[in-house]
């Protein structure tokens, strides 16, 4: 029996910045030292939470929805199938790129420390366009004509798919700080997140 190796994903999950309570840093007056964020009423900025949080879950969704479907593993026709996870992987690339956009135009949420947060969700896709280019890469490298080979490249390839639709699915919570847990259960989009079937689930 043939071993395939382990490829493992390179996505990572970072510890995101513990979010400060925003109602606590209303204060009296508006010094041009202050966090703007402060002349803003809570229940204002609980809503734009929300609407920031729903945005990354919103971006995330195609991602995960298109990584837990490849296509079918036939290795009767070797060439046919390296072609067709080509094709997907580099499906999956496009929509990662498409989230990284989105987020980077939704910007920061309006808390303490709401950029690191943002800069970190950014890096996260990121590593899991990088990690989709890899296994494409893999892929493109096997011999077409050799049956084992392009196995051992799409083993591989489902492998970093499992890891990366976990990975974006765990973004959404952004480390279950009780204030975003919040904005996490009230985005619809986030719901439907939590709900997409990934590989292996």
């Amino acid at each position: 029996m043939t071993t395939y190796p382990n490829f493992q994903a390179r996505g990572r999950r970072r510890p995101l910045a513990v979010l400060a309570a925003a109602a606590g840093l209303v204060l009296a007056g508006c010094g041009s030292d202050r966090d703007p964020a402060a002349a803003i009423p809570a229940p204002a900025l609980q809503e734009q939470t929300v609407q920031w949080t729903d945005s990354v879950c919103s971006a995330l969704a195609p991602v995960v929805n298109k990584i837990g479907a490849p296509p079918e593993f036939d290795l009767s026709v070797p060439g046919a199938t390296q072609q067709a996870y080509s094709s997907y992987l580099a499906e999956a690339q496009a929509e990662a790129k498409r989230a990284l956009d989105s987020v980077s135009s939704a910007g920061s949420p309006p808390v303490e420390g709401g950029e690191q947060i943002a800069n970190e969700v950014r890096s996260d896709i990121k590593d899991i366009s990088d990690d989709l280019a890899d296994a494409k890469a893999q892929i493109d490298q096997a011999d077409p004509n050799n049956v084992t080979a392009i196995g051992r490249a799409v083993v591989a390839a489902s492998n970093v798919l499992g890891a990366l639709a976990n990975n974006a699915q765990a973004l959404g919570a952004l480390d279950g700080n009780p204030r975003l847990d919040a904005a996490f259960e009230q985005a619809s989009s986030c719901k439907q997140l939590r709900e997409i079937k990934t590989l292996g689930g």
